[in-house]
């Protein structure tokens, strides 16, 4: 049953640094955020890369690569700055969906 009140759970953040990781659980995406380029690395080390695209917030796909690699390094320094979906297909056709920040 709702009290009506709502408690606020405290969080510890990390500051911003280069060090930061988007991690699903299949694909760490680092720095992130960036600025001018991302590292994927399937987690997997049997698995690959195999496409990434990134889309604009509202939806729009503004970069599509192809790795085939476990990992890869992709340049974005002609994204400008904002949030972007990060949609990846490894090898064994998993599917995920992961924010990324572009400064």
């Amino acid at each position: 049953m709702f009290s009506g009140e709502a408690k606020a759970q405290e969080t510890l953040k990390e500051p911003l640094s280069a060090s930061q990781k988007s991690d699903d659980g299949a694909l760490v995406a680092y720095p992130n955020p960036t600025r001018d380029f991302i590292i994927v690395k399937a987690k997997n080390p049997s698995l690959k890369v195999k496409s990434i695209a990134f889309y604009s917030i509202i939806g729009t796909q503004v970069l599509e690569v192809s790795a085939n690699a476990n990992s890869a390094e992709v340049r974005l320094d002609k994204l400008k700055p904002g949030k972007y979906l990060m949609r990846y297909t490894l090898s064994d056709n998993t599917q995920k969906v992961t924010q990324i920040v572009k400064q």
